[in-house]
């Protein structure tokens, strides 16, 4: 064990501060979803059954009223947030491993993920247009299809080059025994090269799904109400609730509960990434 020096100690305490940074606004929407009136209104309140009663209140109207619930947009943002993942980083990946196994114009490859990239970091309102056109054409407005396929298209630049590193500019040694072998390049490419990236996938796919699951702009624009996502369902309950000035205390309640439903699903994930990632480089 290495000895414990006051060099050790700072860090420690740097990371205890960072992270009570970033947990503390969660705590706080925990609490609030599980407050009353009186509770909201009459100043902060920390500890629940010492400062405050709490209630699950705030969870039953989000969950189970009939006109605002949002079973429907969590389901709908879990569908499309994992469904836009798994196609980005799998096209990411086939990609990829056209343009570094069969290299024949280095150039034109490395202008093309150039220009990926350059579609990447276009302003989002200079296409809502076109693809609100496209998607009212082709009868998918208000659908999951029409917000996987969008995801997919503007995630697929940053699969691509998250996943770049990895891939190498060459065949690995397992690739060419594999080719040998009479492996096809698809079988090469899953029985092969997906499991060796297996690290990289994870942690690309993550910041694929956060980037799917907090994207607002274009679910405002291609859904209304059937295939709304959580983000444009937060904005519309907020907007609603300034129209009423201010909103009544409980309503802070319903949006704090409405809130912690947002950032559950990135936090779980975020586990689940983090603990696959620590099992494989233990196995390896």
């Amino acid at each position: 064990m290495r000895p414990f020096t006051l060099g050790r100690l700072f860090t420690y305490f740097a990371l205890l501060a960072w992270a009570a940074i970033c947990l503390i606004p969660i705590y706080w929407m925990l609490l609030a979803s599980l407050k009353g009136e009186d509770a909201v209104i009459h100043g902060p309140r920390y500890l629940p059954f010492v400062d405050f009663t709490p209630n699950l209140d705030a969870w039953r109207f989000i969950l189970f009223d009939s006109h605002e619930n949002l079973l429907l947009p969590l389901w709908n943002s879990l569908v499309v947030s994992t469904a836009a993942t798994c196609f980005a980083t799998l096209l990411a990946s086939l990609l990829l491993y056209a343009l570094t196994r069969f290299q024949q114009h280095d150039k034109a490859n490395s202008w093309l993920l150039w220009f990926m990239l350059s579609s990447r970091i276009l302003p989002p309102v200079s296409m809502v247009i076109a693809l609100y056109m496209a998607a009212k054409f082709a009868g998918l407005l208000d659908s999951r299809t029409a917000l996987v396929i969008t995801y997919t298209a503007i995630n697929l630049p940053v699969a691509t080059w998250l996943l770049l590193p990895a891939f190498g500019n060459r065949a690995t040694e397992q690739e060419e025994a594999a080719t040998l072998e009479g492996v096809t390049h698809l079988g090469i490419l899953w029985d092969v090269v997906l499991p060796m990236l297996f690290p990289t996938l994870a942690a690309a796919g993550l910041i694929v799904f956060i980037l799917c699951w907090n994207e607002y702009f274009f679910a405002a624009y291609l859904t209304t109400s059937q295939a709304s996502t959580l983000t444009p369902w937060m904005v519309g309950q907020l907007s609603l609730k300034e129209a009423q000035v201010g909103g009544g205390p409980e309503e802070w309640a319903h949006l704090s509960a409405a809130a912690i439903f947002m950032t559950a699903p990135l936090l779980l994930f975020s586990g689940v990434a983090i603990r696959l990632l620590s099992r494989r480089s233990a196995a390896q």
